[in-house]
């Protein structure tokens, strides 16, 4: 059954991080457009922030697009190509119009933070000028700050002087949006490494496969938005309380109950070793009481998925496998591969020989462009599909002999 209300995402008071003002939502039809330099791209590899938001949205129709450009600045220059930094400008205003975005994430200031206190009086009015280019659409804009350079050690340079010059511009970046109405994340300041877990980035400024899936916290925190907590208690021969699912008891002997989860649960950590498995906030944790001695293992719709004592079982055993998290990673690959189709559909490599001043050689293949758009469309309802939980049965059994 489709769902009629959208989700609602509670907007940081601007000048007063962690507090909620009016509601942001992202509803039916709207298209959300990634825009922004490096920290932008580089998600389209990985995928994490857009399936937080594809997966807190089934059965609605909202689309992404991700124009971000490596190097970028709020002048364009990334996107120049062969011509001036007015033509790179030109082409972010071109392509970011033609996609009609009702909502555009920005990410901005880590390259012009290198200009120092000097840079800021040009970067607030180029600034300016991006977002008056920007009216035009509508959109509901986010403004994101930098990210703080992470402290690697030797031999690469101390990070210190150059975090506060990103603070100076992350500071600007929140008093426009104070001053414009608009969202502002504070992902300097939300982004924190942790000295005992795998490092966020690959050379202190770029975040790693890990640095996405960690910072995808940040930008809940930053929204606002309703916890994903997942929990199931259940007393032998009855439902005691179910979070984030609706759960169906069968039989009692053996333990079986059908779940079919709100949404389905965050992709866990993609590193190895001793860092926790599921994204803060996002544990699932299922709690079964009254059971003999013995020890126990959950099956999900014939899958084994863990094994543990009664006792544990008791205190609640935090489920890290299963069909759902191999769904929530299919999820995650499908919107990858879309994004690639769409790379390729607005930056193709040879565009100097369809578009630019070499087109008179090979421009008449430019007709093949836009038959990457039916295979992007087939892309997104592949998303569409794996966004919706779908019902499993559970059973809790008595742990064959040798089973761990």
């Amino acid at each position: 059954m489709k769902r009629t209300l959208p989700i609602v995402f509670l907007v940081l008071l601007l000048t007063q991080p962690g507090r909620a003002a009016d509601p942001f939502t992202l509803k039916e039809g709207d298209r959300v457009v990634f825009l922004g330099n490096t920290l932008i791209e580089r998600e389209q590899r990985y995928g994490y922030w857009e399936q937080l938001l594809s997966a807190r949205a089934p059965q609605q129709a909202i689309s992404f697009r991700n124009l971000g450009w490596s190097g970028d600045t709020v002048w364009g220059e990334a996107r120049a190509r062969f011509g001036s930094p007015a033509d790179g400008f030109r082409h972010l205003k071109e392509h970011v119009l033609a996609l009609k975005p009702t909502v555009i994430l920005l990410g901005y200031g880590t390259n012009e933070a290198f200009e120092g206190k000097e840079g800021l009086p040009r970067f607030e009015a180029q600034l300016k000028v991006l977002l008056t280019t920007l009216a035009p659409t509508q959109a509901r804009l986010v403004l994101l700050s930098p990210l703080k350079h992470e402290n690697l050690g030797a031999p690469l340079p101390d990070p210190t002087p150059q975090n506060e010059n990103l603070r100076l511009y992350s500071d600007a970046l929140r008093k426009m949006a104070a001053r414009e109405k608009l969202v502002f994340i504070d992902l300097y300041t939300l982004v924190k490494a942790d000295p005992k877990g795998p490092p966020l980035t690959d050379d202190g400024m770029h975040l790693t496969d890990f640095g996405y899936w960690r910072t995808t916290a940040a930008l809940e925190q930053g929204f606002a938005l309703p916890s994903q907590r997942w929990e199931l208690d259940l007393q032998v021969g009855r439902l005691t309380s179910a979070t984030g699912a609706k759960v169906a008891p069968q039989s009692t002997n053996p333990l079986r109950f059908e779940v079919t989860d709100f949404a389905l649960p965050f992709p866990l950590n993609p590193t190895k070793g001793n860092a926790p498995r599921a994204l803060p906030g996002h544990e699932r944790i299922l709690r079964v009481q009254g059971l003999a001695d013995g020890k126990y293992t959950l099956k999900i719709d014939g899958t084994v998925v863990a094994t543990a004592p009664a006792a544990a079982w008791g205190k609640g055993v935090a489920l890290t496998q299963g069909p759902e998290f191999a769904q929530a990673e299919q999820l995650r690959q499908a919107i990858r591969a879309k994004n690639l189709l769409y790379f390729h559909r607005w930056r193709p490599q040879n565009e100097t020989y369809l578009f630019g001043f070499r087109k008179h050689e090979q421009g008449q293949n430019a007709r093949e462009i836009p038959q990457f758009d039916p295979l992007i469309e087939k892309a997104e309802k592949e998303i569409a599909r794996l966004s919706v939980p779908v019902s499993q049965r559970y059973e809790l059994v008595p742990a064959q002999e040798g089973q761990k």
